[in-house]
């Protein structure tokens, strides 16, 4: 589901606080209420947050999120904001790293002088992306996060610009926070269904191991480990190989 036509029509110039908080409540209840999944809501606000912060439609907008020192895209409006973000993700540094990091708004005014992240910036494609807006949202203890704005002006975000940027961050970020917990307890329950899986997976190649040699569930299990620490290989994958050897067999 692509929505389009955000809030009010705006002539061309500069977009107000007024202009991209109109109804934002409303639009983000119908984000949480009628996307199917996370995932969904996360790419909407995207696209809403883009058409919301460009009078002329040049703005692009991706979410990046910093939990345990690793940070990810979540969601981006199209694909000049996902790779501009994966970009920064990749060379640890940037404006919006930076905004998410120190939890304030981070300015590149020009991509192409700008001398404050030269790996990011000497791979960035300054031909399509002028200038860079990071606005950090308040997410208290779910992580950190920003909203990264991409425009192919240079200097396009004038202050208004920046204070309707912020105060959309400031308006989402009880929306994003749900989102975030939401997300973070869906990996948590893959992580736990993995952490069975692959301790099933042990157990079962134990017990292989302790029908083929006439030994103790200690012993099968040093002889497991002994195979993962020699060869430099997880123990899981070890214990998928052994069960898979022996149900191979006639």
């Amino acid at each position: 589901m692509c929505r389009t036509g955000w809030g009010p029509r705006r002539q061309e110039g500069i977009v107000t606080e007024q202009e991209v908080l109109s109804d934002v409540n409303d639009d983000l209840f119908a984000l949480l209420t009628e996307t199917a999944g996370i995932q969904e809501f996360l790419d909407e606000f995207a696209v809403m947050a883009a058409q919301r912060l460009s009078s002329t439609g040049d703005v692009s907008c991706a979410i990046t999120l910093v939990r345990r020192k690793r940070a990810g895209t979540l969601a981006a409006s199209d694909d000049v904001a996902r790779r501009a973000d994966e970009f920064q993700n990749r060379f640890h540094e940037g404006p919006c790293l930076l905004a998410a990091q120190t939890q304030s708004s981070v300015y590149c005014r020009d991509t192409s002088t700008d001398s404050r992240w030269p790996a990011y910036l000497a791979r960035l494609d300054t031909g399509h992306i002028r200038s860079i807006l990071g606005v950090s949202f308040a997410l208290e203890t779910s992580g950190m996060a920003a909203l990264n704005l991409y425009s192919s002006r240079v200097d396009a975000f004038d202050p208004a610009g920046i204070r309707a940027a912020e105060a959309l961050a400031e308006a989402a970020s009880s929306s994003l926070r749900f989102a975030v917990r939401a997300a973070s307890a869906d990996d948590e329950r893959h992580d736990l269904e993995a952490a069975l899986s692959s301790r099933q997976t042990i157990n079962t190649a134990v017990g292989i191991i302790m029908f083929q040699n006439t030994c103790s569930q200690a012993d099968a299990l040093a002889i497991l480990q002994r195979a993962s620490s020699s060869r430099n290989v997880k123990l899981r994958l070890v214990a998928e190989r052994v069960v898979a050897s022996a149900t191979e067999r006639p």
